[in-house]
């Protein structure tokens, strides 16, 4: 069997790195958000222990649940368009575009 390297795959390749840097970018941002409230922490320890509570978590958030929602959707059926045998339109060609959309979608649907 060989793997025919295409368009689709490189852009789709293209898109899935997008999505491992914008993960590694909020990665790090969080530990330095993290050491940042550490710091914190420790001086409103020695001015004032109330002050504490009022600081808040840091971590991943997501900005809208559809727009995940809509990525999942979207790299699925591009997906489906890519491997079903079952489905003959002229569309099929173009299976890369949703991948590669709701990888984008997905990627930059957190912050």
């Amino acid at each position: 069997m060989m793997f025919e390297i295409n368009t689709g795959i490189i852009v789709t390749a293209v898109a899935m790195l997008v999505f491992y840097l914008r993960i590694a970018m909020l990665r790090g941002r969080k530990r330095r958000l993290t050491r940042q409230e550490a710091l914190e922490r420790r001086k409103l320890k020695k001015a004032n222990p109330e002050a504490l509570r009022s600081i808040e978590k840091t971590g991943y958030q997501v900005r809208s649940w559809w727009l995940v929602g809509l990525g999942v959707v979207l790299m699925l059926v591009g997906v489906v368009m890519y491997t079903a045998n079952w489905m003959d339109t002229p569309y099929d060609q173009y299976w890369w575009i949703a991948t590669s959309g709701g990888v984008l979608i997905f990627a930059f649907s957190f912050k």
